[in-house]
């Protein structure tokens, strides 16, 4: 049988929609809800809170633990995005760049209890 044969009568293939298949990768946005409610739950994390000042605000830095590439920017800025809109994060390196151990390649700015959260996220989201 050819595909002219199956077609409905009036339609051609240039007119039929092709929804992109359902899979988790295409909701990201959900996907990062979903492994932070994993990570902190409801209560957030609970070392953070016991350990570190509800308010405070610090600057965290990105450093490569060894040699490699940079993967991940934009879904990490999504991660820090998604748990305070409020978070400034500054990347001095883009995807594709290569880095050495020891480098700082960005910072974040902001409440120490969300860096925790976010970055703890965005580091297992990227791997």
């Amino acid at each position: 049988m050819s595909a002219t044969a199956t077609r409905s009568p009036g339609m051609s293939i240039e007119s039929v929609a092709v929804k992109p298949p359902s899979h988790p990768t295409y909701d990201l946005k959900g996907v990062i809800k979903l492994a932070l409610a994993e990570d902190a739950g409801d209560r957030g994390d609970v070392t953070c809170m016991a350990t570190i000042p509800d308010d405070m605000e610090v600057d965290a830095h990105f450093l490569a633990k060894e040699d490699g590439v940079i993967a991940g920017i934009a879904l990490a800025d999504m991660v820090f995005s998604e748990v305070d809109p409020m978070l400034k994060v500054e990347w001095s390196r883009k995807d594709g760049d290569n880095v050495q151990k020891g480098l700082q390649f960005g910072k974040v700015h902001g409440r120490a209890h969300n860096i925790v959260v976010a970055e703890r996220v965005s580091i297992l989201s990227s791997n």
